[in-house]
């Protein structure tokens, strides 16, 4: 009676300590989105994302991110990540059951039998024994069941490196293809701009126009002559970028980037996803909140080191010798066990926890806040990128007829050379102006599908 009386008010007593725990359920989130361009995208499931970097239709982007997914620094630490995590739950689940050991001696002794005098024996034992804690109170129960959720969360981190891998290898991608077509862009006009070049220094030989306009024309073909390297150099260091995204060699790289392309992504439209869905599906926002499920359960553990610790302990073996004889000895040992006096030692561990639970809380408040404000601020670039690429590609049109018109018009005589000059400068600028666009609305296209999630 005693003994109940006890376990009773055990369970009493744990049912009357309580501290405040948090739950990703609490924290609300929006139904729509905030943003009005979100209300002319089309909203899709998730089946239609898998992949979703194939539709930018380029077989250089997909082989990319495959040796990106096979051999990236980044995804194996993260994997490797997933099998320390599996073995740290190995560990919490096993305390949930008996431990059970087998131990076996072999010992020699020279023993003074009164009347027999000296007599030497070899004794041989061995045995098993047992042990359980009676995990009344979820100590046991809850780092396991945390650790459960820990696991769950690195799979997710795995995920997430895996979406960002991807991402980053596809915006790098459309980078090197930027830098590329600017390079070739500016190669294609600097010829055009020597050939202009030599026609005005046949014509200043001949009289026909002055210095200045040889000098205008020198400076302009200096300045296109100069942009070259820097579009090399962005060219090149995205390549550089790549080859660490990719886990392989720069060398490794270059035949398959060696062909020029133009930057994928123009025929590629935006999708979205409900606020929910994206929040159930994002490996970011899981992680969290397995995360704070985790920080909750070790919570409730440290809780339980205020309370009694139960445990069964028991052993049998064999003993046996020459001179005395075989026999078993075996002992069952019942035990209870809790802490007095410790100078508030549980108290701040308590502490701690309760702590790191409001910190996982907080992590994963921000992390959902964060989501939908990446969707809408990637829906919004596109947007207004595209908005800008249609002006660009109207400026670009115009641009190039006023070029042609001003060449006409300066062989007619009816416009100076310096006329011409401003054309060309202006159609360079177009040019260039335009394949910059057309790369950030790539990008944005990439950033947006990134920020559904789904990979």
């Amino acid at each position: 009676m005693k003994k109940l009386l006890l376990l009773t008010t055990c369970l009493s007593l744990s049912s009357c300590f309580s501290t405040t725990h948090y739950d990703a359920s609490q924290l609300n989130t929006p139904e729509q989105w905030s943003i009005e361009a979100s209300k002319t995208v089309p909203e899709v499931s998730q089946d239609n994302l898998y992949q979703w970097w194939k539709g930018f239709d380029d077989q250089t982007l997909n082989s990319l991110i495959e040796t990106a997914l096979q051999k990236s620094p980044d995804r194996l630490i993260a994997e490797s990540k997933i099998a320390e995590a599996r073995g740290i739950r190995r560990t919490a689940r096993s305390f949930l059951f008996p431990q059970i050991g087998a131990s076996a001696t072999v010992r020699r002794e020279d023993s003074d039998l009164v009347g027999l005098g000296q007599y030497p024996d070899t004794f041989y034992d061995a045995g098993f024994d047992a042990s359980y804690e009676l995990d009344i109170f979820g100590s046991n129960r809850n780092t396991a069941s945390a650790a459960d959720d820990n696991l769950n969360s690195i799979m997710k981190q795995y995920d997430d490196v895996s979406l960002t891998l991807i991402a980053e290898v596809a915006r790098t991608y459309i980078d090197f293809r930027a830098a590329q077509n600017q390079a070739r862009i500016a190669e294609k006009n600097l010829k055009s701009q020597e050939e202009t070049m030599t026609l005005v220094n046949n014509l200043y030989e001949a009289g026909a126009v002055p210095k200045l306009d040889v000098e205008r024309t020198s400076t302009l073909v200096n300045n296109t002559r100069a942009s070259i390297p820097e579009y090399k150099r962005l060219e090149q260091n995205a390549q550089l970028r790549l080859s660490v995204l990719t886990g392989e060699f720069p060398e490794n790289l270059k035949q398959s980037l060696n062909e020029e392309k133009v930057i994928p992504g123009a025929d590629v439209q935006p999708v979205l996803m409900s606020p929910a869905n994206i929040i159930s599906l994002r490996p970011d926002i899981r992680a969290a909140a397995y995360n704070l499920s985790a920080s909750t359960k070790l919570s409730k553990s440290e809780v339980a080191n205020f309370f009694p610790k139960f445990n069964i302990s028991g052993f049998y073996g064999i003993t046996e010798s020459a001179l005395l004889g075989g026999g078993t000895v075996w002992n069952l040992v019942a035990g209870a066990a809790v802490s007095l006096l410790d100078f508030g030692r549980i108290e701040g561990q308590i502490d701690a926890a309760n702590a790191r639970e409001k910190q996982a809380f907080e992590l994963y408040r921000k992390t959902v806040l964060a989501a939908v404000v990446e969707v809408e601020t990637a829906l919004n670039d596109y947007t207004q990128i595209t908005s800008k690429k249609s002006s660009l590609q109207r400026s670009y049109q115009s641009a190039d007829r006023a070029l042609e018109i001003s060449n006409i018009s300066y062989r007619e005589g009816e416009i100076s050379f310096l006329d011409v000059l401003d054309a060309q400068r202006t159609a360079n600028d177009a040019d260039a102006a335009l394949v910059a666009v057309n790369a950030a609305q790539s990008e944005s296209l990439i950033r947006l599908y990134k920020s559904l999630g789904v990979y």
